[in-house]
């Protein structure tokens, strides 16, 4: 008995080759942050699997999101912790 339903890995390397032209116009720092989103969305496979939606780039642009959304977060604990370090430097 065959398989009836696409892996979701290769339906995600469907998607990424429907991008290659656009990709390949980006300016050389666009195309890097293209690349490492691109990676993001296959880091997380699973979670792409699980949502079972029939629009795969749907789950990508999630995961893309999240971590996106995690960076912004570390960057602002970090900005938070500097200004404390500054402000504690400041009142010695």
């Amino acid at each position: 008995m065959g398989r009836t339903v696409v892996p979701y890995s290769l339906v995600i390397e469907q998607v990424m080759h429907r991008f290659d032209n656009y990709r390949r116009t980006l300016r050389r720092e666009d195309r890097e942050a293209f690349d490492e989103l691109m990676r993001v969305a296959k880091m997380q496979v699973q979670a792409g699997v699980m949502a079972q939606h029939p629009n795969a780039f749907d789950s990508m642009s999630m995961a893309m999101l999240v971590q996106l959304k995690r960076e912004i977060n570390e960057l602002k604990k970090n900005i938070k912790s500097q200004g404390e370090l500054y402000a504690g430097v400041e009142t010695q």
